[in-house]
């Protein structure tokens, strides 16, 4: 996939050297493998690399801003022509943005320190809510958990998941309610590797994340952008398929 996604911005910027708009300002937060700030400084990330190409593609002109996610959100929405990844696609969402190209699916659940003895509990949704739960503001989890009647003296709200971590680690908080994918690179980097573990996960809140635009978006803008999305998203196809085949 990474291949492909480097073959795809290398045509791209031979065939499209040239801006034919101003600058699209484009908004994500730090959510690591999909999108973080390598050591150069420049944002990478999966889910960086198939926006890149996209937008090589489409002959934009474009900036990528990482940011605190309701930051990143407010500034988003109050331009037009930006752009907004990786946010998960769910039913509230689906009028508010157009949904230009899917880019990882995302798993949910509570995670859990395996140093405290009530760890092995079998822990439910009503159990959890007796507990201390760090959260991420403006997300879709936190809305999962107050629409599921978790008290707010019962939730810790965080511009950023990061700090979510030292948290837990510290007993601050009994549960870190956040993706998957995001949490175990978190450990990874905090050098916490089977010290938490995940205790329910929620498969209501499984979903997949996407590059939008706003609702108001320039017409033109939105019609070259869906173009290169799907011409990206037939070649990924075909590659996929291609493997399938030589694995068979």
């Amino acid at each position: 996939m990474k291949s492909l996604i480097w073959a795809l911005l290398g045509i791209a910027s031979i065939s499209n050297s040239v801006s034919a708009q101003g600058k699209i300002d484009i908004y994500t937060e730090h959510f690591p493998p999909y999108q973080y700030q390598g050591n150069g400084g420049e944002i990478d990330g999966h889910a960086t690399m198939m926006v890149r190409a996209l937008m090589v593609r489409t002959n934009f002109d474009y900036q990528i801003y990482m940011l605190p996610w309701h930051r990143a959100k407010q500034q988003f929405e109050a331009s037009p022509s930006a752009l907004i990844y990786s946010i998960a696609r769910t039913a509230k969402r689906e009028r508010h943005y157009h949904w230009l190209m899917p880019l990882c699916d995302l798993k949910v659940g509570f995670y859990k320190r395996v140093d405290n003895e009530q760890w092995h509990t079998q822990f439910s949704l009503d159990s959890i809510k007796n507990y201390v739960v760090g959260v991420g503001v403006a997300q879709p989890s936190l809305q999962y958990l107050e629409s599921h009647g978790f008290k707010k003296s019962r939730l810790v709200t965080l511009s950023s998941l990061n700090q979510a971590g030292g948290l837990l680690e510290k007993g601050r908080i009994d549960f870190l309610f956040g993706a998957q994918s995001f949490v175990e690179q978190m450990s990874e980097a905090m050098g916490t590797q089977g010290k938490w573990k995940l205790v329910l996960e929620v498969p209501e809140l499984t979903a997949r994340l996407y590059l939008a635009a706003h609702v108001d978006a320039p017409s033109k803008m939105l019609t070259r952008l869906a173009s290169a999305a799907t011409e990206i998203n037939q070649l990924n196809t075909a590659s996929a398929c291609h493997s399938k085949m030589h694995f068979q």
